[in-house]
């Protein structure tokens, strides 16, 4: 008898968390890279048994969305004492010294570090190990091992995992029922969407010069870094990762509307950049977070830390926010010619074209990017929509 295959999220759904094929005691499920440089998962129908754990998983992580009732969640600007550690942050360091915190106290922490040209959850449970998940990757990261990292952990002390929203609802699915599930603390961040790693690849195939990326923002701006030889090199702002993550063209179908950004979450934190006018004027420049507590775990992990806070108003840091609550951002067709493009045009014109450059050499050319100007236009209109009613 041939065993029904599990229903998971399909193509437009799936956000890559891969729960579920960590869910899976069989080995049936395995990630897989799609032509348009995104991870999915692949089912072995030899080796599943029909069991749908994986089923269940993926279906509950969708559902940890959250909703836009702002008086459920508690909003505050933030940033760590430790001047070195909020130097090396891109923002005001509150991961960074909620990790600490966690390490000192016994814990480990789950966050993004990169290894060469790849970024992936890792675990530590020391502070020298913590600076590496520091500073914002504007790619994908493999959470693979993540969950059996947060597995072993958790039984001996306290676990801070560190991820996007739906890498979060991913671990919250996972965890729910563990026994020790009031060990584990998360903490995601608001997310701008998930690029394709066609970018990365198309950028080393014709810079191989440069051997990794290590920084992809300064306090106040977009700054590409990579290595070059043994030097750190600020690369150009037309650079493909970073031109291509801002244009928005390869995001995973999920980001363009993710069903994770809410003022509420069911995450314990969410942390972000303090944009606008809420952080007093002398600490701007030096880097201010954003972080909305919301449950009483998320308040006493704040409470916790080595960390100046102060609590501002929605109305104040929102308009310069808007992803933190709208997660909409219109399906171009560039989008969904994505993997034909790669395969067809070379790389100088699949770079021009997915950073949206100004050098606009074909009629057709200027044609798209008129569209794609048009539909971003009405896209941040209607989250400007969204917020106003959020702050009824």
């Amino acid at each position: 008898m041939i065993t029904p295959a599990p229903k998971l999220a399909n193509v437009f759904e799936c956000t890559g968390c891969l729960a579920c094929v960590a869910s899976c005691k069989f080995s049936a499920l395995s990630k897989t890279m799609g032509e348009d440089g995104h991870i999915y998962v692949k089912i072995d129908s030899d080796k599943c048994v029909g069991c749908r754990q994986c089923e269940k998983v993926c279906a509950r992580a969708r559902e940890f969305a959250g909703n836009n009732d702002i008086q459920l969640s508690t909003p505050y600007s933030v940033w760590a004492n430790d001047v070195q550690l909020r130097q090396r942050s891109t923002s005001g360091g509150l991961a960074a010294a909620a990790g600490t915190w966690i390490i000192k106290n016994g814990g480990s922490v789950s966050g993004v570090a990169f290894d060469g040209r790849r970024a992936a959850h890792v675990m530590v449970s020391n502070l020298s190990g913590l600076a590496s998940m520091q500073g914002s990757k504007y790619v994908y990261s493999d959470m693979l091992d993540a969950y059996k990292a947060i597995e072993d952990k958790l039984p001996s002390g306290m676990v801070l995992f560190t991820g996007t929203g739906c890498q979060a609802a991913g671990v919250l699915s996972f965890f729910e029922s563990h026994p020790n599930r009031d060990n584990l603390y998360i903490m995601d961040i608001i997310c701008g969407g998930v690029p394709s790693d066609l970018l990365m690849q198309v950028y080393f195939e014709s810079n191989p010069r440069v051997s990794s990326i290590s920084s992809f923002r300064s306090k106040r701006k977009y700054e590409l870094k990579g290595i070059e030889g043994d030097k750190e090199v600020v690369l150009p702002s037309s650079a493909l990762p970073i031109a291509g993550f801002c244009a928005e063209q390869t995001m995973r179908y999920s980001c363009y509307d993710c069903p994770y950004s809410f003022a509420h979450r069911c995450s314990d934190i969410t942390v972000g950049d303090l944009w606008g006018n809420s952080a007093p004027s002398g600490e701007r420049d030096k880097g201010v977070s954003l972080a909305v507590v919301h449950t009483s775990k998320g308040r006493h992990l704040l409470e916790s830390l080595d960390v100046t806070k102060d609590s501002v108003k929605w109305d104040c840091f929102l308009p310069s926010n808007p992803r933190l609550v709208f997660g909409k951002s219109p399906v171009t067709v560039l989008r969904r010619r994505l993997e034909y493009n790669h395969k067809h045009l070379d790389p100088a014109s699949f770079s021009r074209v997915y950073s949206l450059s100004s050098s606009v050499k074909q009629p057709l050319e200027f044609f798209v990017r008129l569209l794609v100007y048009i539909r971003r236009r009405y896209y941040r209109l209607l989250s400007r929509k969204c917020i106003k009613a959020i702050l009824k």
